[in-house]
């Protein structure tokens, strides 16, 4: 075949400038390389949106409940007394709306005295400006003590670290639905041993407007520590556990409390009350009884956990003491918290996974002779547990129940100091917050306004000679709360 040189040489020379063309580019990005890029760094465009106003609601468990006081009914479930309410809002003078919760299991309770909702209608106050709090006293001869416990929003999941069901001490589960709808409860308990299988919790049905009362003996029997986590789907729960404990045939302790924040790798528990000076050392872990500081704790995870515990004096009296610990997978610890002097701390729990934690105290008492004279032997007279608390938004309001000693007790979530301001009963103060911190402050029931606050950590404790208890002060729930929004 002839050759066609005019064709070979039209494609060398495209070739070459091939080979030319690609030589510039590659110096080009070469020299590019070698040189500084010009550089620009674009946020995400994104907008605080507030969510529409809706009607903003808190749930009061109701009054203390007794578990077989009738002798014919081993497992029936009464109320003991009632409970004094008191609610907050800001702006101080908007009319709310209350009503009372059916009690399943027990149709013969007035219907003005069981668990209490209150509703403010939507656009009366702004988010988490609508508390509430309630407290009892019960002396009885199988009841004795002081409970305290905040009005809390009914939402999806709660974890309630608490209680026990060993000899002498009786745990109950309090559901609360205030919503139009039943919901599905699951209630899973955890103890030292690991998860208990109770089928019988799966799937229960809270109906509407009713409050449904278990057994925690009856899920967990003979169970140290347990934690339980209590989940739902259609209507949404309001949750807490009742304590109360006997030694011997005296009552020796009773208590009420609500949720702990959520699993985190760093929580923080403001205000414990050490009544009494002594205690307990760490490593004696699961030691007997209830009378000495305790830290409750639980991974949900499944790699063991290495969790460090600081325990420093409100108001920063010294350095305090640390703690640490190797947290086991699936199971729950109760680590005692040492021989502590008497006085108020903050405990804060860094982790390198998500855990829960409750921290428990007890008051003790002269014991009374058969006389009922007083002795000078000391004997367990009321209970305490301290939850962790979530930290809040800038503002919230705090109702203040009636008690022995109320007092507020904020601790520092950030590095740098805070001024935050109190408002207690229309009288303002500022208050200085130290870089990670706390402070407490003396209070008389009522309302307590708190501004400056967003980060920081709150609670409510109640101290007497034979009283004790505690709540923490919560955020409002997410579905109140502004959120961030980024478009597409």
């Amino acid at each position: 075949m002839p050759v066609d040189r005019s064709r070979i040489v039209r494609i060398g020379v495209r070739s070459l400038a091939a080979l030319a063309t690609a030589a510039v580019a590659v110096g080009v990005v070469g020299a590019a390389a070698l040189g500084t890029w010009p550089s620009h760094r674009a946020e995400a465009p994104s907008a605080v949106v507030q969510p529409e106003a809706v009607s903003q609601q808190r749930v009061c468990p109701g009054p203390v409940l007794a578990i077989g006081t009738d002798a014919s009914d081993a497992t029936g479930i009464e109320s003991v007394g009632s409970a004094s309410v008191i609610t907050a809002t800001d702006p101080d003078d908007v009319d709310l709306e209350q009503s009372w919760l059916a009690v399943a299991d027990d149709p013969e309770a007035p219907e003005d005295s069981g668990p209490l909702v209150i509703d403010a209608a939507a656009g009366l106050v702004d988010p988490g400006m609508l508390a509430g709090a309630q407290s009892q006293t019960v002396r009885s001869e199988t009841l004795g003590g002081f409970a305290a416990a905040s009005c809390t929003e009914a939402v999806e999941e709660s974890w309630l670290v608490a209680g026990s069901t060993t000899v002498g001490r009786s745990s109950l589960v309090l559901l609360s639905n205030p919503t139009d709808v039943a919901a599905t409860v699951d209630v899973r308990v955890v103890g030292e041993a690991g998860p208990v299988e109770a089928r019988s919790a799966i799937g229960i049905t809270v109906p509407p407007h009713t409050q449904r009362v278990l057994s925690l003996a009856g899920l967990a029997p003979n169970v140290a520590s347990p934690v339980v986590h209590v989940t739902s789907t259609g209507g949404s729960i309001a949750a807490s556990l009742e304590q109360s404990v006997v030694e011997g045939l005296a009552p020796a302790g009773l208590e009420l409390t609500g949720p702990t924040a959520a699993p985190s790798d760093r929580l923080v528990i403001p205000g414990l009350v050490i009544a009494d000076e002594g205690g307990v050392h760490a490593d004696e872990d699961h030691a007997e009884g209830d009378a000495f500081a305790a830290l409750r704790l639980y991974s949900p995870g499944d790699e063991q956990v290495e969790v460090s515990i600081g325990i420093v004096p409100v108001g920063g009296g010294g350095a305090g003491d640390s703690i640490d610990v190797a947290l086991q997978p699936g199971t729950v610890s109760d680590v005692p918290l040492g021989d502590l002097a008497a006085g108020t701390y903050t405990v804060r729990v860094d982790a390198d996974g998500p855990l829960v934690a409750a921290a428990r105290s007890t008051v003790m008492a002269l014991a009374d002779d058969e006389d009922g004279q007083a002795t000078d032997a000391a004997v367990p007279a009321d209970l305490a547990w301290f939850v962790a608390a979530q930290p809040l938004l800038d503002s919230a309001v705090v109702a203040v129940a009636s008690g022995a000693s109320p007092t507020l007790h904020l601790a520092a979530g950030g590095s740098g100091a805070e001024a935050v301001t109190v408002t207690i009963d229309g009288a303002t103060r500022d208050v200085e917050l130290p870089s990670l911190g706390s402070v407490s402050v003396p209070l008389e029931p009522g309302t307590v306004l708190l501004q400056g606050v967003e980060g920081v950590s709150a609670s409510i404790t109640y101290r007497g000679a034979d009283a004790l208890a505690s709540f923490a002060v919560a955020p409002p729930g997410p579905l109140d709360s502004p959120i961030r929004v980024y478009p597409r």
